[in-house]
Parts: C-alpha cells; sequence; structure tokens
C-alpha cells in the first residue's frame, strides 16, 4: 500500500496523505495571497515552480472552498427541512381539527419551509426593482443638480429639468421613494 493504484483508479493512505497536504499548501497560498503577496512571492515562499502554478493553487483552493460551502449549505437546507417536516407532522392532526395555536404554528412553519426552498423569491424581486429604480431617480436628480450648476438658471436647463421629470413619472410613476 502506498501507491497509487492507477488501473483500478482506487486511492490509497498515501494518496490521501498527499491530498491534504496539497490542500493545505493551497490555502496557505491562499491565506498570503490574502495579505497581498504576489503569485511571484507565494511562489517563491511555497515552492511552487512559477507565479501560474501559485495562482492555480489558489484558484484551485477558491473553488474547493466555494464547492464545500455550497455542499454544506444544501447539506444544512435538507437538515432544516426534514425538521420542518417532522415538526409540521407532529402537529398536522391537531391543525386540521381547528386548534387555532396549532394552524399558526403550521402558518410559520410552512413559511420557514418557503424562505428555505426561495418559493418567495418573487417578492424580494419586486423589492429589488423598486429599491433600482429609486436609485435610479436619484441619481437622475444628482446629474440634474449638476446640469444646473453648470448652466445656471436658464430657461432651457428648467424645460430640460421638466422634462426628465415627466418621463420619470410616465415610466416610474408607481415607484416612489417618499
Amino acid at each position: 500500500m502506498g501507491k497509487i493504484n492507477l488501473i483500478q483508479g482506487k486511492k490509497t493512505r498515501q494518496s490521501s496523505r498527499v491530498n491534504v497536504e496539497t490542500r493545505l499548501k493551497q490555502q496557505q497560498a491562499v491565506q498570503l495571497r490574502v495579505l497581498g503577496y504576489t503569485h511571484q512571492a507565494i511562489a517563491k515562499e511555497l515552492g511552487y515552480s512559477t507565479p501560474s502554478a501559485s495562482y492555480k493553487a489558489v484558484m484551485r483552493e477558491l473553488n474547493a472552498t466555494a464547492r464545500d460551502h455550497s455542499e454544506s449549505n444544501e447539506a444544512l437546507r435538507t437538515l432544516e427541512l426534514k425538521r420542518l417536516d417532522q415538526w409540521l407532522q407532529s402537529i398536522t392532526k391537531q391543525a386540521v381539527r381547528g386548534d387555532l395555536s396549532a394552524v399558526n404554528t403550521a402558518v410559520r412553519i410552512s413559511e420557514s419551509r418557503r424562505n428555505l426552498l426561495g418559493l418567495d423569491a418573487p417578492k424580494q424581486l419586486e423589492a429589488r426593482i423598486k429599491v433600482d429604480v429609486i436609485s435610479w431617480n436619484q441619481a437622475l436628480r444628482d446629474m440634474l443638480d449638476i446640469y444646473r450648476e453648470v448652466h445656471g438658471i436658464n430657461p432651457l436647463a428648467n424645460e430640460f429639468v421638466d422634462r426628465i421629470d415627466s418621463f420619470a413619472q410616465s415610466k416610474f410613476g408607481s415607484v416612489t421613494d417618499e
């Protein structure tokens, strides 16, 4: 034991140890990068053959960390869903019989499930659009203020401002920040 069996593709204890050592070295590379080291300096510090090899090690570790977090988040989501399902199952009979406390609890459990599964995302999207429109309107106001500073109290400046305001009202009238 101690070598990788390439024919059957089995990993041995030796290959597992090498993978752990590689991962630790990649984590060190990421830590050095966070500290501001260049890839050339990381390669020199950790013994990578080229700055490109250092870059690839950093990227592999960042991708592996993201993948690990994604998998752990999915596992936690599944665990929470199972927990909510169990709680819902335990109060279903009381809720069906009309126990208002059980009904309220069931509704809260259902809300939690919807949030975990992202079923309420359209509300979030609508809120985000309103924020974007409000931000856009503020940006327009700021640009109009700059226009007024440059052009002064020019009758054309006021006409420009009025036309922009009426355009914004026709397009975004239902979305206001006031």
